[in-house]
């Protein structure tokens, strides 16, 4: 994982990124239609890998055969499965997401990577119901904030 500008294609996954919060990075792939497939999809799956998971481990799903950038985002310690453009049906879209979580899941077990079934979302409607929020920079890339917090911090129940 290099430290890239946005506009060269780097990973949605690099955390270096100067200036931004670890729950925040750019998704520029390679494809810059899966920018789109991203925003415009209408389909969520959010996994959550286990805390022994290391983020260059669970990158390494991004070279099983099958995943692809055009429904699979990678950020922090989730996978996000999108799918669903606008005009597809239903049936067809759901079709294609349980496919699509399907290859993610064979590529969890092929790199031995567990998952928090606790912090699973399946499913979901829009990109909120999976715990991301999604603006748009350009045709080529994605701001991607990952709204729920990890449990590694104990603030909230430290005080008595």
């Amino acid at each position: 994982m290099s430290t890239k500008p946005p506009s060269t294609g780097s990973d949605s996954e690099n955390p270096t990124l100067p200036n931004l919060p670890a729950n925040v990075c750019i998704f520029s792939p390679k494809n810059p239609s899966a920018v789109e497939a991203l925003l415009s999809a209408r389909v969520f799956t959010r996994l959550v890998a286990s805390a022994s998971t290391t983020p260059e481990k669970l990158t390494a799903i991004k070279k099983y055969p099958g995943v692809q950038e055009d429904f699979c985002l990678i950020h922090r310690n989730a996978v996000l499965i999108f799918d669903g453009a606008p005009g597809e049906q239903d049936a067809s879209v759901e079709d294609l997401h349980h496919e699509h979580f399907r290859v993610i899941c064979l590529a969890l077990k092929e790199y031995d990577i567990g998952l928090d079934v606790a912090g699973c979302i399946h499913d979901a409607t829009d990109v909120l119901g999976a715990g991301f929020q999604l603006d748009k920079l350009n045709d080529r890339s994605a701001l991607v904030i990952d709204l729920v917090v990890e449990e590694d911090s104990d603030d909230e129940d430290s005080t008595t």
